[in-house]
């Protein structure tokens, strides 16, 4: 038999659907910089105006439409890397562990290789990445959005997940189902837990690096040589 017969031809449904997705992209991030520069351009008119633009957006369009557009991609890394390995539940399990006490994270910390060693690792790289960029570029859009990304795909590998899940409504038990029952995660509670967790812990580890990388550009200003240019610096 010939190869050809093995490997059927790829569906042109497939084809279309996946090139339109590929121009919806583009006109997305074409609108994008469309938006960036017309209200750069109003921003700029007066100094008080592009400092609180510049403590936003970010100082560089590129830089900052590079943070914001690694989100989706570093979710959905994160996320099936999850999903295919250790699991939600097991992620959870570290951050959290099973009693929610303080005293549980700090005789896990003790040990260097141990789950609740590894979980702060990753907390401090998060917060790493975020005073780095903000350090370069400011923004804090920018910098909330590219901590959240890796945050967000943690809650995708949520999906298909068996949990225990608590019915109290009258109407649930008329169609038969207990008050507790075990229930598969679907598509719609995955994106809202998803999104609870990027926004939980994504907004104050962008802001903590935001203002990190604030503070170590203003003292790294302080050693910088004067050479007597003058501007509008961003925030």
């Amino acid at each position: 038999m010939s190869p050809n017969n093995d490997d059927p031809p790829r569906n042109p449904s497939e084809r279309t659907a996946r090139s339109h997705m590929i121009t919806a992209f583009k006109h997305f991030v074409a609108a994008l910089s469309v938006m960036y520069a017309v209200f750069r351009a109003v921003v700029t008119i007066h100094p008080s105006l592009e400092r609180i633009w510049a403590g936003i957006v970010g100082r560089h369009r590129k830089t900052s439409l590079i943070a914001i557009l690694s989100a989706p991609i570093t979710a959905s890394v994160v996320g099936l890397l999850i999903w295919s390995t250790y699991g939600y539940r097991h992620v959870e399990n570290i951050v959290i562990g099973d009693t929610h006490s303080l005293s549980q994270w700090v005789a896990g910390i003790r040990s260097p290789t141990g789950p609740t060693a590894i979980a702060l690792l990753g907390l401090i790289t998060l917060v790493a990445l975020a005073t780095i960029l903000s350090a370069k570029n400011s923004g804090l859009v920018p910098t909330m959005a590219l901590v959240m990304g890796p945050i967000f795909g943690i809650g995708l590998s949520r999906y298909g997940l068996l949990i225990e899940h608590f019915s109290p409504s009258k109407l649930h038990r008329l169609f038969g189902t207990t008050a507790m029952h075990f229930e598969t995660v679907g598509a719609v509670e995955t994106l809202g837990t998803a999104l609870f967790l990027a926004l939980l812990w994504g907004i104050p580890i962008g802001i903590v690096g935001f203002v990190l990388g604030t503070l170590a550009r203003r003292i790294g200003r302080l050693f910088r040589p004067n050479n007597g240019q003058s501007g509008v610096s961003g925030a």
